[in-house]
């Protein structure tokens, strides 16, 4: 097994320390606060919830004992009336719920169908038969009569409206009354049972809010039927500001749930309890959000089979308690956040956690201090080490401040071996030296074929640029070009091969892959030319002769390795497409231009770089031709005039090749005649194509095969 060593003793030392203390921390931290938080959640279980569950659900019981004790009064009441008597009970029952709050409404039904109501305007807003006439605001009650009228001949209802004090009144007479009262489930029980009797909850139809309702018969005719039933109409929503009031916390919510498992009423504002899509309004079931916090709540009591639950929606924990009331099937059901709960503790912790980090944080400095004083002086040798593997140390020797023997022994060592790699740098590609270094490659003779592409410059007319300047000048001007040169060629990710009196050799794809090898070689040939311009401007204050230079860029499979003997290695690469590309770079002496590459280089570049067409050629050595391309731009750094032209020139150089290498020379001419007028600073490029052209008019050639064979380099 091979272990990695990589670890530092600063960081170990750092590590070490931390463990340690973070461990005591935590365990400590954690410990006592989920100590805690138990103890409080075991008091919330035992005491505090059932406590108050059991308090709220007394009070809404307490309502209902007296509703059955208001019922109970009333009933009597009205039996012991004389002459008409459910006339003379209205002022009973408006007295009645202007005294009681929580009363929505009281009324009285005979068994042909008579009924009186008093009822508040809660739920109400608008007059019975004008749905779009809004009550005044001064209106508080309402008296509402159904007589049947004399001989049985159908039913009369009104409206009356009353201010507070009763002194407004004003009356309306329905178009279509309500003659089902002594058939509705309410009254129905009440006849059966004979006694007070509660009916199942469900949505008034006046107001649309859920309640129930308390019957009662006033009394027996001799065929034993009810004569008549006194009836209390509840409205859960007089509760709702009961719950608001004595949650557990300001996040808990309070909800009153029936046996069907429909929502009756809830401590949160606004909450909907009615079902108003269908067509006949209904309470709303939570069965119809089962994944709601609510409806999870319920789904885990009933599975526990407890009054009391934990469950986690969306990654929060909450508390569930439920009790039921005595008087009807109803539970009321609280569910609270737990953090309400331990809100505090987690709060203490966090508190905790911070004096503990600020403890830590000043014995991780005073550890760090020693540890650095440590580590440090191996640390910096260690990535002075790293640089010179990386070839990045060409600063001056590094200097430690140490009195440790074996350190400044290293620190020699380490500046001796800094002097040998820079000096082994100079005469060979930097990629390759830290590649051989990096890997631990042993460099030998030998080499393998690879696709790469391969860049040739040279001096136009160095030779007479260097018999008028001294050799020291010389020397000094040329190693200012190569070095401009250079870091365009290293900035676009090639290697220089090796500099050829005033001429270098470039590769891109080697020793490391390159994927945009070919679009990496153009780019560094725009940058080169450009430059070039530049350094021109640059020379001229100063006396210095401009270089102007050819490049040519070719790619194909190509032989790379180290060439020579064991004790003297060059990395190059050789082939028969090093020889194009070098021969490339010489055609542009024949055809005037600054850079031509090869249809290979075109063919992968197209999408990218701009080319035009120049000839087909055999270079010197090569009986078959190649067609070459003068690179125009890069489209991505294109200026707009620009582009749109070098686009024209490129598409009419395109279509005169193609005519040229069809044999139809006239047409090919008119065109070529065409690019000299409109792009006259290209012109020379395509002078020995137009020249052909002529040539072949007059005397056409049946052996012309289309490649213009060179006979210089």
């Amino acid at each position: 097994m091979k272990i990695a060593y990589n670890r530092r003793l600063c960081v170990d030392v750092l590590i070490a320390f931390s463990l340690l203390i973070c461990t005591t921390i935590i365990s400590e931290v954690l410990y006592s606060t989920r100590g805690n938080i138990n103890a409080v959640l075991k008091f919330e279980k035992n005491y505090f919830s059932k406590k108050l569950a059991a308090t709220i659900t007394n009070q809404i019981d307490s309502y209902f004992n007296e509703l059955e004790t208001i019922i109970n009064i009333l009933s009597r009441h009205y039996n012991n009336e004389q002459g008409d008597q459910i006339e003379k009970f209205n002022e009973t029952l408006l007295e009645s719920v202007k005294r009681i709050p929580y009363v929505t409404s009281l009324y009285i039904t005979l068994n042909d169908g008579t009924f009186v109501q008093a009822r508040t305007t809660d739920g109400i807003c608008h007059f019975r038969n004008n749905d779009e006439a809004k009550l005044p605001s001064y209106v508080k009650y309402i008296i509402r009569r159904v007589k049947r009228a004399p001989n049985n001949e159908g039913l009369t209802e009104t409206w009356t409206y009353l201010s507070e004090d009763s002194g407004f009144t004003t009356t309306e007479t329905v178009e279509m009354p309500t003659d089902d009262f002594n058939k509705r489930d309410w009254y129905v029980k009440a006849e059966l049972n004979k006694t007070l009797t509660w009916s199942d909850e469900y949505v008034f139809a006046s107001t649309m809010l859920p309640g129930v309702t308390l019957s009662k018969p006033l009394g027996y005719d001799t065929n034993g039927n009810a004569i008549g039933v006194i009836s209390v109409d509840f409205a859960f929503s007089y509760i709702e500001p009961l719950l608001r009031s004595v949650r557990v916390s300001g996040n808990s919510e309070i909800y009153l749930i029936n046996s069907k498992q429909e929502i009756l009423c809830s401590s949160v504002k606004d909450k909907k309890t009615v079902d108003n899509i269908s067509r006949a309004p209904s309470l709303l079931s939570i069965n119809s959000s089962a994944e709601s916090v609510l409806g999870v709540a319920v789904k885990t009591l009933f599975s526990a089979g407890d009054t009391h639950a934990l469950f986690e929606v969306n990654g929060v924990k909450y508390i569930t308690t439920v009790r039921k009331l005595e008087k009807m099937p109803v539970s009321m059901l609280i569910i609270t956040p737990q953090s309400d709960f331990t809100e505090d503790f987690e709060n203490v912790k966090k508190d905790m956690f911070i004096i503990s980090a600020v403890i830590f944080l000043i014995a991780f400095v005073v550890v760090l201090i020693l540890s650095k004083r440590i580590s440090s002086p191996i640390a910096k040798l260690s990535e002075y080490a790293r640089a010179i593997e990386q070839m990045d140390a060409d600063g001056a020797p590094i200097t430690i401040n140490s009195n440790i023997f074996e350190l400044r022994e290293l620190e020699g060592a380490m500046n001796s071996m800094r002097m040998s790699v820079n000096t082994f740098s100079k005469y060979a590609p930097k990629t390759l030296v830290r590649k051989l270094l990096v890997e631990g490659i042993q460099p030998t003779v030998g080499g393998h074929t690879a696709e790469i592409t391969m860049m040739f410059t040279d001096i136009e007319k160095f030779s007479t640029v260097s018999e008028k300047l001294p050799a020291e000048y010389l020397m000094m001007h040329l190693s200012e070009y190569f070095d401009e040169l250079t870091k365009r060629i290293v900035e676009n990710n090639g290697i220089i091969d090796k500099y050829i009196g005033d001429s270098i050799m470039a590769i891109w794809g080697a020793p490391d892959p390159d994927t945009n090898q070919v679009i990496n070689a153009c780019n560094a040939a725009f940058e080169c030319i450009n430059l070039i311009e530049q350094l021109k401007i640059r020379w001229q204050p100063l006396g210095k002769p401009p270089l102007p230079t050819r490049i040519g860029i070719h790619a194909g499979q190509a032989t790379i390795g180290n060439i020579g003997s064991s004790d003297r290695m060059n990395y190059t690469a050789i082939g028969d497409s090093v020889n194009i590309a070098s021969r490339l770079e010489g055609v542009n002496k024949i055809y005037g231009t600054r850079v031509l590459v090869s249809e290979t280089v075109e063919s992968v570049a197209r999408d990218q770089i701009l080319f035009r067409v120049i000839d087909r050629v055999a270079v010197k050595g090569r009986v078959g031709g190649i067609v070459v391309f003068e690179p125009l731009c890069a489209m991505r750094n294109a200026d707009n005039e620009d582009y749109y032209r070098f686009i024209e020139l490129s598409s009419k150089s395109k279509e005169a090749f193609e005519l040229y290498q069809s044999r139809r020379f006239v047409d090919a001419l008119k065109i070529y005649e065409e690019i000299a007028v409109s792009f006259p600073s290209r012109e020379t490029a395509i002078v020995p194509v137009i020249e052909s052209c002529r040539k072949l008019m007059d005397d056409e050639d049946p052996e012309w095969d289309g490649v213009n064979r060179l006979s210089t380099k």
